[in-house]
């Protein structure tokens, strides 16, 4: 706090040096000499005391628009014996608008209780709760496209394949596309055969070339009843099994959408050390980011192979439920958001996260049983945040840091650029620079936010909660403008956050 002055001696081992005000210091300089002492620190070796800050560098060519992402890639998978519940009704307007705040979207009816969910046209919903076993009829499905109609959704609408029925199977696809029409995407044939033996609904021995004759019957009967249908699967789980490919290669000619799931974590591993143990730092973890990409690249080209488009139909964080700790914290949309992204630069058609409406596990969306009341997670705000940025097509990005640091682009049809920027790392901030190119010049700032990454509740986008009524609604007082001087802005990142930067000419 003393005035500016020259030391010409410089003290007892160095040059002379300018000692300057704080007040008359450059911000601009202090942040650009801050972040290449950070630079240099890193790449001599030290490591950063918690709370300073790591440097990263982004580059985003506009120049060169790839993939678009398709306009219902967003999508979310229930179990099917939730249609017994009072959720699917056209007058539910909580959930309805829960689901019109994503935009348009894909609904899908499965999970394992997709085989335990018989049709009788004329009978009411029902649950047998001694054995699971769930009946609806044409009321039901009335109900549901109802409700599905609402939202403008599609539905990728799940039928019992296990039961051996194909003839029932033909009368309620016809029945939904009767009632559903065009917000139908497909009949999706099952779920998950490769796992049927599991659940004794197969018997030990139950392979792919058994199931290839079993379902290529129930096709024939179900395309007779149903001229033009559009089916999907296998569904199949995730498994070292290779039964997805030889599915696929099996019904080359009778299935339109390859449909296979995917869980990031096993809810089965018990050993802390396992790379599937279900914690929150394997969740971040590059390597279970790329080792699901990997196997999205498989199934896109085993599908395009066959003449199918691609469609991960379910997937989600931790599988059998997800794990309390981890799905179900302020994580899991972090995760959530890479992996949108990701699975969209790789040319899948579409995700469906997995929701069993259950709080504590991994849904985006979970209610008070029997009732309809409705709570959301911070999994349905990395939803929300891939709604807003998921725009157009992608552009290739570039990240140089030493930060658990990921970054994707898009550019919409208006010119505007979205740069979505997430940190992973739990206990650093990250002050990155942007180049986009030189004829942008306005930013401005929407972040994904919570108290700590640990957190369940007190998750924001754009500094906006999801309200009791299901309404979100962002508003222009919510952006932050943010500097961009020749295409170049730089923005600060806390550790466990992500942001949309959107810069425009």
């Amino acid at each position: 706090n003393k005035p500016a002055y020259l030391s010409t001696k410089g003290g007892p081992q160095g040059p002379p040096f300018l000692c300057l005000p704080p007040s008359s210091i450059c911000p601009s300089l202090i942040a650009s000499m801050s972040a290449l002492f950070r630079s240099l620190a890193l790449l001599c070796g030290f490591t950063l005391a918690a709370g300073q800050s790591i440097p990263a560098q982004i580059d985003v060519d506009a120049t060169k628009p790839g993939l678009a992402i398709p306009a219902d890639f967003l999508g979310i998978s229930y179990e099917k014996n939730a249609l017994v519940e009072p959720h699917f009704k056209p007058s539910n307007s909580v959930l309805i608008q829960l689901h019109r705040n994503l935009g348009a979207g894909t609904l899908r009816l499965g999970g394992n209780k997709v085989e335990l969910t018989r049709w009788q046209a004329d009978a009411s919903a029902t649950l047998d709760k001694a054995t699971g076993l769930a009946v609806i009829g044409r009321t039901t499905l009335d109900n549901f496209y109802g409700f599905l109609k609402a939202t403008e959704w599609k539905c990728l609408h799940g039928i019992n394949l296990s039961g051996n029925q194909p003839d029932s199977s033909a009368d309620e696809a016809a029945y939904a596309l009767k009632v559903g029409g065009t917000s139908i995407l497909a009949i999706e044939l099952g779920n998950e055969p490769n796992l049927y033996t599991n659940h004794d609904l197969r018997k030990k021995g139950y392979d792919c070339p058994t199931y290839l004759p079993e379902v290529a019957a129930a096709i024939k009967v179900i395309r007779a009843r149903n001229p033009g249908i559009i089916l999907a699967g296998p569904a199949t789980a995730r498994r070292p099994d290779h039964w997805f490919e030889d599915a696929v290669a099996g019904l080359k000619g009778q299935l339109q959408i390859g449909t296979s799931h995917l869980y990031a974590l096993s809810g089965g591993s018990t050993n802390p050390k396992s790379a599937n143990f279900p914690s929150i730092e394997n969740l971040l973890l590059p390597a279970t980011m790329a080792k699901d990409i990997t196997m999205v690249d498989e199934h896109l080209a085993a599908a395009k192979a066959a003449g199918m488009r691609y469609r991960l139909a379910e997937f989600n964080s931790v599988s059998n439920g997800g794990r309390t700790g981890v799905s179900d914290t302020f994580v899991s949309a972090l995760w959530a958001t890479d992996f949108l992204f990701s699975v969209a630069a790789h040319g899948a058609d579409g995700v469906n996260f997995h929701c069993n409406l259950k709080p504590g596990s991994y849904s985006p969306i979970s209610a008070v049983k029997g009732e309809t009341r409705y709570t959301v997670h911070p999994l349905y705000y990395a939803m929300l945040l891939f709604h807003d940025a998921g725009q157009g097509r992608l552009l290739p990005t570039k990240v140089q840091s030493t930060a658990n640091l990921v970054a994707h682009a898009t550019l919409d049809d208006s010119g505007k650029v979205r740069v979505v920027l997430v940190n992973k790392d739990l206990t650093q901030e990250v002050v990155a620079t942007v180049q986009v190119g030189a004829r942008f010049r306005a930013g401005s700032v929407q972040r994904l936010t919570a108290p700590q990454a640990s957190s369940k509740d007190g998750v924001t986008y754009a500094n906006t909660a999801v309200a009791a009524d299901g309404r979100w609604q962002r508003t222009l007082a919510t952006e932050k403008a943010v500097a961009v001087h020749d295409g170049r802005a730089t923005v600060s990142l806390p550790a466990a956050s992500a942001m949309v930067l959107t810069i425009t000419e």
